[in-house]
């Protein structure tokens, strides 16, 4: 299962070299939907990919400053810079996957 991060740590998770950050909350069904997407693809991609996941359940402050504007949202970073498109209520595995090769 992905760690839980929050304002406090986000800067320092995002850092390394490609990282997913899944923005979501345990009141969301799509949310709740993606849940089993995202903790296979943490296994697949377990030592080229670090997954994340913020709660809003928990780090309401995220909101504002990342501009989340509907949930779940999968923001991606390479060496702490977000990189490529949002994924905004992705729904399927396919353009996760498809992102995360864009990533590597």
């Amino acid at each position: 299962m992905p760690e839980i991060i929050n304002g406090k740590n986000y800067a320092e998770k995002t850092a390394h070299q490609a990282v997913v950050v899944n923005v979501g909350a345990s009141w969301c069904p799509d949310c709740r939907k993606i849940e089993p997407i995202m903790e296979n693809l943490a296994k697949t991609y377990k030592g080229k990919v670090e997954f994340f996941k913020v709660s809003f359940d928990e780090s309401q402050d995220l909101k504002e400053s990342l501009g989340i504007r509907k949930i779940p949202t999968l923001i991606f970073y390479k060496n702490g810079k977000e990189v490529g498109e949002r994924l905004v209520e992705p729904g399927s595995s396919k353009p996760i996957e498809d992102a995360l090769k864009a990533l590597l």
